[in-house]
Parts: structure tokens; sequence; C-alpha cells
């Protein structure tokens, strides 16, 4: 297995032990992470602590598997099913996805995310207090 293989199976195995700090570990400070296509990328590892947060008051990802992946230089593109129990609507979803992922001295520098969003909606955005 590559390092960078290893690093992404770590960053997977943080994620499924909900370990904040380890998953951060695998990402460069300059992380750029593209979870939803048309939406703005995150830039950082302060916004993606706050995102890993408010991802989970909504999603409770259950399983996180590779089933293909191929590797050339600083880049992984991965083929994957996970399961998601969605908390806002009570539901259990299998969603296969695509990644793409690039390294940078042994951590993850960015990461783009494929799926498809119909089966995996947004979580609501938090009301404003009045």
């Amino acid at each position: 297995m590559s390092r960078n293989m290893q690093v992404l199976r770590e960053m997977m195995d943080a994620s499924k032990r909900k370990d904040h700090e380890a998953f951060l570990d695998t990402l460069t400070d300059d992380i750029e992470y593209h979870w939803h296509m048309g939406t703005k990328p995150i830039r950082d590892k302060a916004t993606m602590r706050k995102f890993l947060r408010n991802y989970e008051t909504s999603f409770d990802q259950q399983e996180w598997i590779v089933l293909k992946s191929i590797e050339a230089d600083d880049v992984i593109m991965v083929e994957g099913m996970e399961k998601l129990y969605d908390r806002n609507r009570d539901v259990l979803i299998d969603n296969p996805f695509m990644q793409v992922i690039e390294f940078r001295d042994g951590k993850i520098c960015k990461l783009r995310d494929y799926y498809d969003s119909a089966r995996v909606q947004a979580p609501p955005r938090p009301e404003k207090a009045a």
C-alpha cells in the first residue's frame, strides 16, 4: 500500500471513530475540500473543523468503503459506498461516490466528492436567533 493510500485510510478510520483532530491531522493547513458541487469549497482546517461538527448534527456516517482505486503520482481516485444515517429525514442512505484526492508532502491537500445529491440532501442551515 502506498504512503498516500495509508494517509487516506487514516483519514477514513478517524472519520469512523468521529475523531476530528486525527481526521484534520491528515490534511494540509490549506486543504481545499469540495463537498457539494455548486457550493464554495472549504479552504482551511478551521472551516473544516466547523464543517465536521455541523455535518454530524445531520448525518451519521456508518460505513465508508473504498471499492476500487487508482493512483498516479500524488493523486488517488476512489470509487466507493457509504452508508449515511440522515438524522433530519430519519433514513439510512446507501450513497455510491467517487472521490479525487490530491496529496502534498504526505498530507491531503485537495479533496473532491462526487455523488448523487438527490440521495444526500444538504443539511438545513440553522435558523438565526431573533
